[in-house]
């Protein structure tokens, strides 16, 4: 998951705070029940369609794209793990928004028992009200928390692939440098068999060739003041 993600959910989740805090029970009961406190529902989860739409349509043109290179299936898996990501902050993004609207109904019910109790019933229901709000807040934190740790393990997961893949990277170089000098080496030593083969044959050639020259030549005639009388 990339910085981006993270400031988004970080974001999205002090608004939530910012919001709860800020709204008075007099707006509470005024606000209509797809708006909460300035954020609206409908909007957000309109939004998170179009993100999703589009992770998918990015996934699917990814895959189509990795069956042009040659390691189809390395691409394959990024483009998969950059779906679920995009996907898991989808999905965190919407239990937000699902939390958020059960506290709505429950700030609701808890304003409709302050209007029928006396005074001293609504102080009591406010601190429960606000208890409750507090251990909203801390759920949200203990989330932030949890997906500060995934995220770090997410980010030793890449950095632990690109490692492998840099050193695999190396070893195949290496090898295939290795099979290059190799094949050089081999090809010098036959191109060096070779001639000597030729000058082996050469020198056969010379020395038959000489041979029969020789078997070939006839005895040499004596001449008459050689004969002895």
């Amino acid at each position: 998951m990339n910085i981006n993600h993270r400031i988004l959910i970080t974001c999205f989740c002090a608004g939530l705070s910012a919001a709860l805090h800020a709204q008075s029970p007099a707006v509470e009961a005024a606000a209509p029940s797809t708006e909460l406190q300035g954020i609206n529902l409908e909007a957000e989860r309109a939004r998170i369609k179009d993100v999703r739409n589009k992770a998918m349509a990015d996934y699917r043109q990814a895959i189509k794209a990795c069956y042009q290179k040659i390691a189809v299936n390395s691409c394959k898996m990024d483009a998969q793990q950059k779906k679920n990501e995009i996907d898991n902050d989808l999905k965190r993004q919407e239990l937000l928004l699902n939390n958020y609207q059960r506290q709505e109904r429950g700030n609701k019910a808890i304003q409709r028992l302050d209007d029928k109790q006396s005074t001293e019933s609504q102080i009591d229901a406010e601190d429960k009200r606000i208890e409750f709000h507090n251990g909203y807040l801390e759920k949200l934190q203990e989330n932030l928390d949890k997906n500060d740790v995934y995220l770090e393990k997410q980010d030793q997961v890449e950095r632990n692939r690109e490692s492998y893949q840099k050193k695999l990277d190396e070893i195949n170089e290496r090898q295939r440098k290795q099979k290059d000098k190799a094949a050089e080496s081999a090809k010098k030593r036959a191109e060096y068999q070779q001639k000597l083969d030729e000058a082996d044959k050469h020198r056969q050639q010379v020395e038959s060739d000489n041979t029969n020259r020789k078997q070939s030549q006839p005895l040499p005639v004596p001449r008459r003041e050689d004969i002895p009388q």
